[in-house]
């Protein structure tokens, strides 16, 4: 089943989507409204990524605080207000410890 795109008038029209930015947070719609983790994980990895390829020869500590400070906002932006699901947390706990890792030059295994 389609449903047309919603009309305003004679020309303008409102297509509809499953996808709704509100405030910087990503919703996907279903048979419930879920947040969507995919473009703040993006950011985030973006961000740290960002820091790791300028501090080569900075300390762990230093590299430490430049990720808490640019890179833990995107992820917790929100969260109090947002209903994660157990599977989300756990990607964003993901996303944490690998940039933790990363700042103290840890592999995955240790």
């Amino acid at each position: 089943m389609t449903i047309e795109d919603l009309k305003i008038g004679h020309n303008d029209t409102i297509s509809w989507s499953d996808r709704l930015k509100y405030l910087g947070v990503h919703f996907k719609s279903g048979r419930t409204l879920l947040v969507d983790n995919e473009t703040v994980i993006l950011k985030f990895y973006a961000a740290a990524n960002a820091i790791y390829s300028h501090v080569k020869f900075a300390s762990e500590v230093t590299v430490l605080f430049l990720t808490e400070t640019f890179c833990l906002p995107l992820l917790s932006y929100a969260c109090e207000a947002l209903n994660y699901s157990k599977q989300q947390l756990t990607q964003l706990n993901v996303c944490w410890n690998r940039a933790y890792r990363k700042a103290f030059s840890m592999n995955e295994w240790k």
